[in-house]
C-alpha cells in the first residue's frame, strides 16, 4: 500500500469518528418540520451568510471573484435580496454574467468574462467548512468524476428532507431496501446513512456494483472498514450483497414479500427491471413503492412500474449538492417534485426559461454545511419551475418551490439531422411500450462519422421481445412527429444511418442503465460501419 493510500486510510477514520454521534437521537417527524420550516423563514439571511462566509470571505473562491467583476459587493448584494428576495437577485446576476456553466464547474473549459479568465479545477467549489463525514466523486458521465464531501451537519439535515419525505407518502414506518451501489460508490452509502439518521435503516441493501476486487487496496479497505463500523453500530443496518442486474428477480422476490408497503429506493432503470423480473416470475409487486432517481423517471418508465402494480415516485439528487428534491404524493404521475429550497435555491436560467418552459437549472448553496459552493451554477440539467402550495408533508413546511420535467437537452445528430434526445428517447420507449415490450430494453450509442457526425445505433436487448424490424418499422412511422423527425425517418431509416441490432446493454457508472452512450472499442467488430465510439453522451444525474 502506498504512502498516499495510507494517508486516505487515516483520514477516513478521522472523519468517521462522528458517526456514533450523528446516529443518536433521531428526529421527529415534527422535529423535521419545525426546522425546516424555519430554514425557509430564513433563507435570506442564509445565503447572505454563505455569500459573505464561502465566497466574498475566501480569496481564491471563484464566485467571490466573479461577483467583484460584476461590481456586487456584499452591500450590494444585500440591498438586493433584501428589496427582491433571493430567487429574483439570483436572475438578475445570472443576466450579468454571474453564473458558472456545467463545463467551467467541472474544470472542462475556463471560466472567461471580459477582463476576467479563471482555470478552474475539481476542487476550487468545495466547501472548506466540511470536516468530518464521507467522501465520494460524482459518476463521471459527462467526463472525470469530480470529487466530494459530506459531513456529518450535512445529511442530518438531509436526513430532515428525508423524513418528511416518506411522512407524506405514508411511509416512516415501511420495509425499505435499496438497490444502489456499494462503496467506493456514494449514492448507496449516503442513503443508507440518511436512513440509519432516522433510526430506521434499511433492511435489505442489494448492491448492482461488485465488491471491489483485488486491483484496489483502498477501495478494499474503506469496503471493510464501513463493515467494520456495521459490526460495532448495528444502527447503520445491513452491509451491501451484491446483485447484478441479471439477477433483478432477487429484488422483485423482496418486494413481493415484503409487508405492504415497502420502499424500495433505487434508480429509475433498475425499477423497470425489477417490475420486468417480477412479471416474469409471476410476483404481486401490487401497493409497493419506488422511490426512483439517477435517470428520469419518464412517462413510459412509470406507465410500465404502474402496470405491474408499483407505486413509483421521482426523487432528484446530484452528487454535487445532495437530495435537491422529492416526488409530492399529491401529484398525478409522481413526476411533480418538491424542491428542497430551505438549503438549494434554484432558478431555471437561459433566454428561453418562461413561466412552464424547461430551462437549464441553476444551482446556489445556501447553507454553510454544503459538500460544494454554489451561485448559479448548472449542473446539465433543465427543467420547469414554479411555485404552489400543497397540504402534504412538505408542503406544510413552506418547500413550495416545484421541479418537474428534469432532463439533458443533448442532441443525437446523423447525417446533418439532429434530434432533441429526449425527443428520441421517449419515441423509442413508447415505440417498445406499443409492441410490447419494456421501456428499458435499449441503449442508443453514437459512433464515429468520418464526416465527423455520431451515426446512432439502437441497442436492443437480447432478452426484449420486439423483434428490430418491427421496432424500425414502428420508428419510421413515428419519428415524424417529432421536430425534424420527418427528415431523420428517410435519412436515418430508409437510408440505414441509424441501425438496430441486438447487443449487450452496457452498465454505466455506477450500475446506472444511461439512455445514450459511447461503446468500448471491442463494439466495433460487430458493426464496423457504425460503431460506437469512446465518448459517454449522457447527462444523468446521481
Amino acid at each position: 500500500m502506498t504512502a498516499m493510500q495510507v494517508r486516505d486510510l487515516l483520514e477516513l477514520a478521522w472523519r468517521s469518528a462522528g458517526l456514533p454521534g450523528f446516529l443518536r437521537r433521531p428526529p421527529s417527524v415534527e422535529a423535521a418540520a419545525g426546522a425546516v420550516a424555519e430554514r425557509v423563514r430564513r433563507r435570506e439571511a442564509a445565503f447572505l451568510c454563505v455569500a459573505e462566509k464561502l465566497m466574498y470571505g475566501v480569496a481564491r473562491n471563484p464566485l467571490g471573484r466573479l461577483l467583484r467583476w460584476a461590481g456586487c459587493t456584499p452591500g450590494d448584494l444585500r440591498r438586493m435580496v433584501a428589496a427582491d428576495g433571493v430567487e429574483a437577485t439570483l436572475a438578475r446576476l445570472h443576466a450579468a454574467g454571474v453564473r458558472v456553466s456545467a463545463d467551467e464547474f467541472r474544470g472542462r473549459a475556463p471560466l472567461r468574462r471580459s477582463g476576467l479568465e479563471l482555470a478552474l479545477g475539481p476542487r476550487d467549489f468545495d466547501n472548506p467548512r466540511v470536516g468530518g463525514g464521507v467522501s465520494g466523486a460524482t459518476s463521471g458521465t459527462t467526463g472525470r468524476g469530480l470529487p466530494v464531501r459530506y459531513s456529518w451537519a450535512f445529511l442530518a439535515g438531509e436526513a430532515l428532507h428525508e423524513l418528511l419525505l416518506l411522512a407524506s407518502h405514508g411511509l416512516t414506518a415501511a420495509p425499505l431496501a435499496l438497490w444502489l451501489p456499494a462503496p467506493p460508490g456514494i449514492a448507496g452509502l449516503h442513503n443508507l446513512l440518511v436512513h440509519a439518521r432516522l433510526g430506521r435503516p434499511p433492511d435489505r441493501w442489494f448492491s448492482p456494483s461488485p465488491p471491489p476486487d483485488a486491483g484496489e487496496p483502498l477501495a478494499r479497505w474503506a469496503d471493510r472498514g464501513w463493515r467494520g463500523a456495521r459490526r460495532l453500530l448495528p444502527r447503520l443496518g445491513p452491509a451491501a450483497e451484491w446483485v447484478p442486474a441479471e439477477q433483478a428477480d432477487r429484488v422483485a422476490r423482496w418486494l413481493a414479500a415484503a409487508p405492504r408497503p415497502a420502499l424500495l429506493k433505487c434508480f429509475a432503470g433498475s425499477a423497470v427491471r425489477a417490475a420486468a423480473a417480477g412479471a416474469a416470475a409471476g410476483l404481486d409487486l401490487s401497493g409497493q413503492v419506488v422511490f426512483a432517481g439517477g435517470e428520469p423517471l419518464t412517462e413510459s418508465r412509470r406507465d410500465f412500474l404502474s402496470r405491474s402494480g408499483l407505486r413509483a415516485y421521482a426523487r432528484y439528487a446530484a452528487t454535487e449538492t445532495g437530495f435537491i428534491a422529492g416526488a409530492c404524493p399529491l401529484s398525478a404521475g409522481g413526476a411533480d417534485m418538491h424542491l428542497y429550497a430551505d438549503r438549494l435555491a434554484v432558478i431555471a436560467g437561459g433566454p428561453a426559461a418562461g413561466a412552464g418552459t424547461a430551462g437549464p437549472l441553476a444551482f446556489t448553496s445556501l447553507s454553510l454545511a454544503a459538500p460544494k459552493v454554489l451561485l448559479n451554477v448548472e449542473l446539465g440539467d433543465h427543467g420547469v419551475l414554479r411555485r404552489q402550495a400543497c397540504d402534504c408533508s412538505l408542503g406544510r413546511a413552506g418547500l413550495s418551490w416545484r421541479v418537474a420535467g428534469v432532463h439533458d437537452p443533448a442532441r443525437i445528430a446523423a447525417e446533418g439531422v439532429k434530434l432533441e434526445t429526449i425527443d428520441l428517447i421517449r419515441l423509442v420507449e413508447e415505440a417498445l411500450r406499443d409492441l410490447g415490450g419494456s421501456p428499458d430494453d435499449f441503449q442508443i450509442w453514437l459512433g464515429d462519422g468520418t464526416d465527423g457526425a455520431s451515426l446512432p445505433t439502437i441497442a436492443l436487448a437480447a432478452q426484449s421481445a420486439v423483434q428490430p424490424e418491427a421496432l424500425r418499422r414502428r420508428l419510421r412511422q413515428r419519428l415524424p412527429e417529432l421536430a425534424g423527425g420527418a427528415l431523420a425517418a428517410t435519412l436515418w431509416i430508409d437510408a440505414g444511418a441509424l441501425a438496430i441490432e441486438r447487443r449487450p446493454l452496457l452498465p454505466g457508472p455506477g450500475q446506472k442503465l444511461l439512455r445514450v452512450v459511447g461503446a468500448p472499442d471491442g463494439a466495433r467488430t460487430a458493426a464496423p460501419a457504425r460503431a460506437p465510439g469512446t465518448g459517454d453522451a449522457s447527462a444523468s444525474r446521481s
